[in-house]
């Protein structure tokens, strides 16, 4: 029997990612009878500790204020104390000394990351994005296995085993979503450029007007909320905020089409077959969504003018049905690690 933990951090300034996808493979453990316990190292964020156990998972914690030193003894002493055999690691900040001196503590090092900025001293290498095998890794012992492209994409289980999808022909259903925080205010610029657009203009065969709807999710870190809702005050459209959402593939299903940030949300519209027009909210996110620009997304990169964002949204509801054949089905989910 073995004991796995995860140090990965989520929260206002670094946002959510991490942690989201982290609880794809830390569910999986879950489920491992050799797994006695699964459990998470975090930086005491408030809203990455809260995400984690509102999900059901222990959590330890580690001061923010920890320097880089310190933070890497401090973690050795718990994973010796734990007696932690497993460690799975999804950090920016995690570079290969920290790898390498978490290696010298556990059986077995597994590393998520979405970038080979170094050589890997980690057991294995997960990274499931699109354009994973584009890029240079290495492995510093020798010995690290890469598992690498969307076969090995850290779906969460809601997105797994979907029922049939019925894709309609018009549009009735927008979503909007940028993730757990809104780090360029884009939730109330894309507002704004949905109540621009005169959708009585748009041709019938793209839209059910009578029936158009649109989803705005709120994430937990958001801090523009009251500025969102002015915008839906002005609008004379059918729009609902959705706060605390616990099911977001539920959402991704009934709808047509999404205006998203970019990052792991983008897979998971491509597997519920929606496409979406993308908004960059940081670096991190440009690869996936040049990768999958024309197939599954239209990329704006870090467009701001409502009127290239409505552009955009009118341009995407004419040619949706063109891109739902492109999307990506991630088939690997066993990871055996």
């Amino acid at each position: 029997m073995s004991v796995a933990a995860l140090r990965v951090d989520g929260g206002k300034d670094i946002g959510m990612g991490h942690i989201m996808r982290s609880m794809a493979l830390a569910n999986d453990l879950r489920k491992d009878k050799e797994v006695e316990r699964v459990f998470y190292i975090t930086i005491n964020y408030p809203s990455g500790v809260n995400k984690l156990k509102e999900n059901d998972f222990e959590v330890i914690t580690l001061d923010k204020n920890l320097s880089y030193d310190d933070e890497i003894e401090k973690v050795k002493e718990i994973i010796k104390k734990e007696k932690v055999n497993k460690l799975i690691t999804d950090s920016y900040k995690i570079d290969q000394n920290y790898l390498i001196e978490m290696r010298k503590v556990v059986d077995k090092l597994v590393t998520i990351h979405d970038y080979a900025p170094f050589a890997f001293p980690s057991h294995v290498v997960i990274n499931g994005n699109a354009y994973a095998e584009d890029l240079d890794y290495e492995s510093l012992y020798g010995d690290t296995e890469f598992r690498l492209g969307t076969d090995y994409l850290l779906l969460r289980e809601e997105f797994r085993n979907l029922p049939e999808i019925e894709v309609r022909d018009k549009v009735q259903n927008i979503l909007v979503t940028v993730g757990g925080y809104d780090t360029r205010n884009l939730t109330p610029k894309i507002i704004k450029a949905l109540n621009s657009i005169d959708f009585d203009e748009i041709d019938d065969q793209y839209i059910d007007n009578e029936n158009l709807h649109i989803d705005v999710v709120i994430g937990p870190s958001f801090d523009n909320v009251d500025q969102i809702v002015a915008e839906v005050e002005k609008s004379s459209l059918d729009i609902s905020l959705n706060f605390n959402v616990k099911k977001m593939s539920k959402l991704m299903l009934k709808s047509d089409i999404a205006i998203s940030s970019g990052g792991s949300t983008l897979y998971e519209l491509a597997v519920t077959k929606t496409p979406a027009l993308v908004m960059l909210q940081a670096e991190n996110q440009v690869r996936v969504a040049e990768k999958l620009d024309g197939k599954s997304v239209v990329n704006l990169g870090y467009e701001e003018n409502i009127t290239n964002i409505s552009e955009g949204i009118i341009g995407l509801m004419r040619n949706k049905n063109d891109y739902i054949n492109d999307f990506i089905n991630s088939k690997k989910m066993n990871f055996n690690i």
